[in-house]
């Protein structure tokens, strides 16, 4: 407890503003001004008190080329789209407030750089106490079956926060005692989440990050995860999908098949280039009235969603970059193998498959922080390519 308190009051700023952040996102259910105001404050503060400076070069050009043409291509689809006040605050949560945050990151300092990651990691104790009170509630109150938000609006995003945010915690720890209790913890807020997607998704990253430390400690980890999966196996068994659910467009797992077999019957009439404008997949499908089944959000699929919502070109770039993060993720693992690279690395295939099931809907307002937590993603191959190369001595 001491050293909790230690920590807290050597970070306080980092605290507050983590605090500050997941109470103002709280607001996105009534309004997004509240949000969009707390967010440039901090960015506008955080320039001045640091003096930082914006620093471009061609490696971070790359994330920047990636945020403004699809803002770009969004803008040149409004006249098509359904609704073009929805696609306009679309453009600012997906792109605008991440380019934002994108040159705060680029104009950082190791220091501040190591700031915004500690708030992160504060986010997600936060999220942590909040999913256990939540999950108290729902055993006193309600159903052991209720699926935990915590601090976010729906618990695949908060299963995707979990997985998003799992490797950057785990490279701040050292000994292999907090390693593997933090991982059960995650891996207990996820089945308390109940999402399928995450729970698959966090299985495999929490098997390759610590792949060595499991190895040395293989018969407490299995203990520890079947006795979590013994408490919690009947919501485990209650989110499992039955075989039938594949053909079933009314259940989660069908509706995924479906909006496949949609798509690329959309584009069997339509031209590849012809869009249907940021965040109108909802207002799109409504439309066609398709009977017997539920509206759809999303594609449920990242790239699905940018292919039909931004055409093959927004595709192309969004395949672009993840291709681009990935490769020099991997450069910089293989270059100098070390841990922190290669947590980065398998976080962000991992994210990437996690995508290709859910969180497609990247143009939500309640999707904002985790559109900015991808960008911090976007932003570390390049600055760890870029911390090597001035290590070696190279020119960048």
């Amino acid at each position: 407890m001491c050293r909790l308190i230690s920590y807290l009051k050597t970070n306080k700023y980092e605290f507050l503003l983590a605090v500050g952040a997941a109470a103002t996102m709280q607001f996105v259910r009534y309004s997004y001004f509240p949000v969009y105001l707390f967010f440039l404050v901090v960015f506008f503060t955080a320039f001045y008190v640091y003096k930082l400076k914006i620093k471009f070069d061609i490696l971070n050009f790359v994330p920047m080329f990636f945020y403004v043409s699809l803002a770009l291509i969004s803008l040149l689809l409004l006249n098509v789209s359904l609704d073009k006040d929805k696609a306009i605050i679309g453009v600012i949560n997906a792109f605008v407030f991440p380019a934002i945050f994108y040159i705060f990151l680029i104009s950082c300092n190791e220091d501040c750089i190591l700031k915004t990651e500690k708030i992160w990691l504060f986010l997600l104790a936060i999220a942590s106490v909040v999913c256990i009170f939540e999950f108290l509630y729902y055993i006193a109150f309600k159903s052991f079956r209720e699926r935990t938000i915590s601090i976010f609006f729906n618990p695949n995003i908060f299963a995707f926060f979990l997985v998003m945010v799992y490797p950057l915690v785990i490279n701040k720890l050292e000994d292999e005692k907090s390693k593997l209790l933090l991982s059960l913890l995650i891996f207990i807020e996820i089945l308390l989440s109940g999402s399928r997607t995450g729970f698959v998704v966090y299985i495999f990253e929490f098997l390759l990050i610590n792949i060595y430390l499991i190895r040395k400690n293989i018969l407490p980890v299995f203990l520890a995860l079947t006795g979590i999966v013994t408490i919690f196996l009947p919501k485990i068994l209650y989110r499992i999908p039955k075989l039938n659910d594949i053909t079933n467009p009314k259940t989660a797992v069908g509706q995924r098949v479906f909006v496949i077999e949609f798509v690329l019957r959309y584009f069997s009439h339509k031209s590849l280039f012809e869009g249907i404008g940021a965040g109108q997949f909802e207002l799109f499908f409504r439309k066609l009235k398709a009977p017997g089944i539920v509206a759809l959000h999303s594609a449920h699929n990242l790239f699905l969603n940018t292919l039909i919502e931004y055409g093959i070109i927004g595709y192309m770039i969004l395949v672009f970059i993840v291709y681009f993060s990935v490769f020099l993720s991997a450069y910089n693992f293989f270059k100098h193998k070390e841990e922190y690279d290669r947590n980065i690395l398998i976080g962000f295939i991992l994210i990437t498959i996690f995508q290709m099931f859910d969180m497609a809907e990247i143009t939500n307002s309640r999707m904002l922080l985790i559109n900015m937590l991808y960008t911090f993603y976007l932003f570390l191959p390049i600055y760890r390519f870029k911390r090597w190369r001035a290590t070696d001595g190279e020119c960048i």
